[in-house]
């Protein structure tokens, strides 16, 4: 089975018996199996697209409607990072385009990290350059220790 490791600076792939390369620096790991004609290098580009959709999307969902349901959704707003959430989320879940409606507007800029929401971006894509696996485990980390003070 080939590893594949979410390094802050990318994806690695880290054959059967090889350590993972020391410029990985900080990293999560993930692993790909297959069969011998199996196409790694395709399958970690498909699975570093579902990775960011569905772990931002996933993530982010479930801690909204827990924050709702337990009537700590203020608590959730306040967060650093929420905004930020709320917005590639919708990016995300509808065209993977940056698509602002009235409320983003008034909220805008909106940064996290170092990455910052501003109105130039209505309309272009949301790329990997802006958000990547590294941000997408970087955000769920945050969303999970704020889900961890909830009641």
């Amino acid at each position: 089975m080939n590893r594949v490791i979410i390094g802050e600076d990318g994806l690695y792939c880290v054959p059967r018996g090889k350590v993972v390369p020391d410029e990985a620096g900080d990293f999560y790991e993930v692993g790909l199996a297959g069969s011998p004609d199996f196409n790694l290098q395709r399958a970690n580009m498909e699975f570093a697209k579902m990775l960011l959709r569905n772990l931002t999307l996933d993530s982010y969902e479930a801690l909204f409607r827990y924050s709702k349901d337990t009537n700590q959704l203020a608590k959730m707003r306040t967060q650093p990072w929420y905004s930020f959430a709320r917005i590639v989320r919708n990016s995300l879940t509808h065209t993977q385009h940056w698509r602002f409606n009235s409320r983003d507007l008034s909220q805008l800029p909106v940064t996290w990290r170092n990455k910052t929401i501003d109105t130039s971006m209505d309309g272009q894509e949301l790329t990997f350059d802006f958000y990547d696996w590294w941000d997408g485990c970087e955000l769920w980390n945050e969303m999970l220790t704020f889900a961890e003070t909830l009641d």
